[in-house]
């Protein structure tokens, strides 16, 4: 890459993004030795109400609507809608351990626009912590999902917020139920977000749409509220891997956590955007797609380049949620041998940090990582993974997985190849075990249904975007046609639905880079709700969520450049 680009933008979808990190903000010194600044903030994680105190859970079942707040809406930023603040009950290590989520709720205001249709949405990557959260900052929460914004310069688009996301699915008589997911709301600052575990992501997506339901049965008059609720899953990023994961499970979840007087949910699909997928090889890999997953891809990637010069390693940053969240899981309750929904593989060891991490001596890394987890992720935090970018002298992680010169001496990191030879590494093997066990999609490692699935058992309606300018969650690939799976994990995850092309509908929408369309992990969400108009309405997100609520979608495959 040789243009300057934005870390993550803090313009964020609702908390979509990390930092943004421009030009004029990353000049910053030759990398030197790593350095924790370990975030200080408040002693317990706390929300706004009804999200500041944390009831007592026992004898609680997830989905349960714990407390739940109307709040002040800007005509502004949205208009004929009610929001509330609500505080649920969820999934933890698995279904009979329950922990609190916050999360907001949108309902049209008059009862008669009401429809039976709720909209899942699942935020993307801000940090780790309850304060970080959408429900704390609702007002940039209506404007990340509101006007429809992308690009730069003459090309910049730049749309009306009351043409935007929120307030066409509001239009459409739509609730919206958007999660927190468990975020340590009510445990010490140490506990952190359950960051993309594929159970918990899609118990608390899944249970924000009871939650939903709950309030707005509460506002309607005794006997008119719905027998049956229609959920589409819909997410950004590490929302794009939650939404995903929920419409995997929310067949079955549905049925096996109900409580006595659920309604009737009936999954229709999942708009999974820019998608966290595909993080490492299993033992049906491809040759040639070994080395091509998350894990290797954005092992040595720099997060931007300023003048030249690698900004922040995007590989360090993002790991270091993962890894940190991950060794805290197993803590937070006790899995159950008979769980139906196992959070995590129960047979191997508890992963540590000290396992795939460096120390002090070698690069320093598992403070680095506790130091970027310890708060909302900023510019700043970004910045300690700038001496990863000298991968020769400061290692972020473990040998052998940090790896080494590729044929151009370019680095290469060697996670796919380290978990795929577990007996010469065996202290790998736990967390190796972990990124197979919450990989989405069919090339997942574990006990669940694999493919999004309606509550009669078929196939589910799929719709995976990406931009082809993508170094986050990796789809690189220039010029107009398809990416290859090697270039593009989105690609990945679509080739491994074949399945269900003959019952459903299955799309890939990919955006190249052009002057007009940045195609980027920060852009691809505005431009699929782009009409052409910089309006939501008869754009191609919106069409989907019309057909995929009226099952009336073409079933097949497809995948298409939007703008080729």
């Amino acid at each position: 890459m040789t243009v300057s680009r934005r870390l993550l933008t803090c313009a964020a979808v609702g908390g979509l993004l990390l930092a943004g990190v421009t030009p004029a903000a990353a000049a910053t010194p030759a990398p030197a030795a790593p350095t924790s600044v370990l975030a200080g903030g408040a002693k317990i994680n706390q929300g706004k109400a009804p999200c500041k105190s944390l009831p007592s859970l026992k004898g609680k079942k997830p989905g349960q609507l714990l407390k739940y707040k109307e709040l002040k809406v800007d005509p502004a930023l949205l208009q004929g809608a009610r929001m509330f603040r609500v505080l649920y009950t969820t999934a933890g290590v698995d279904e009979k351990h329950v922990q609190a989520s916050c999360g907001l709720v949108l309902i049209p205001t008059k009862p008669k626009d009401r429809t039976n249709e709720v909209v899942a949405y699942a935020h993307g990557t801000i940090g780790m912590h309850q304060s970080c959260q959408p429900s704390n900052n609702p007002t940039n929460f209506l404007t990340g999902l509101g006007a429809i914004s992308y690009g730069q310069g003459k090309y910049a688009v730049r749309g009306k917020q009351k043409f935007g996301i929120l307030q066409g699915l509001i239009d459409g008589g739509r609730t919206v139920a958007a999660t927190d997911y468990y975020s340590g709301l009510g445990e010490p600052a140490s506990a952190q977000q359950n960051y993309v575990l594929g159970v918990p992501a899609a118990a608390a997506t899944l249970d924000s749409v009871r939650a939903a339901v709950q309030v707005e049965n509460a506002l309607e008059k005794k006997g008119k509220d719905p027998k049956s609720w229609k959920v589409a899953t819909w997410g950004i990023s590490q929302g794009g891997h939650a939404a995903f994961w929920a419409a995997q499970l929310a067949k079955d979840y549905f049925a096996g956590t109900a409580l006595k007087k659920d309604p009737k949910y009936k999954p229709v699909g999942t708009a999974a955007v820019v998608p966290a997928s595909s993080f490492i090889a299993t033992a049906s890999t491809p040759p040639e797609l070994i080395g091509r997953h998350l894990g290797d891809l954005e092992m040595h990637e720099p997060a931007t380049v300023v003048n030249g010069r690698p900004v922040g390693n995007m590989g360090a940053l993002l790991f270091s949620l993962v890894v940190t969240s991950w060794e805290k899981y197993p803590g937070s309750g006790t899995l159950q041998s008979d769980a139906a929904f196992p959070g995590y593989p129960g047979a191997i060891p508890t992963p540590q940090l000290d396992e795939v991490l460096t120390g002090p001596a070698n690069g320093n890394g598992q403070e680095v990582a506790q130091s970027i987890a310890a708060g909302c992720l900023s510019a700043n935090l970004a910045f300690l993974t700038d001496p990863y970018n000298d991968p020769a002298q400061n290692a972020f992680f473990q040998q052998p997985m940090w790896g080494g010169p590729g044929p151009d001496g370019t680095w290469v990191g060697q996670i796919d190849a380290t978990c795929l030879n577990p007996a010469a590494d065996p202290e790998f093997d736990s967390w190796c075990t972990w990124l197979a066990y919450n990989q989405p999609g069919p090339d997942g490692v574990n006990p669940f249904n694999k493919i999004p699935r309606r509550a009669n058992g078929s196939y589910a309606d799929i719709l995976i975007a990406e931009g082809m300018d993508d170094n986050v969650v990796w789809c690189m690939q220039a010029g107009k046609d398809l990416p290859t799976p090697a270039n593009c994990l989105a690609r990945q995850l679509y080739d491994s639905l074949t399945p269900a092309c003959s019952s459903a509908s299955v799309k890939l929408d990919v955006f190249a880079k052009t002057k007009k369309s940045p195609a980027s992990h920060i852009s691809t969400y505005a431009q699929l709700a782009d009409n052409g108009k910089a309006k939501y309405k008869g754009s191609r997100l919106d069409k989907w969520f019309n057909g995929a609520f009226k099952n009336s979608l073409t079933s097949g495959c497809k995948a298409t450049v939007v703008n080729r």
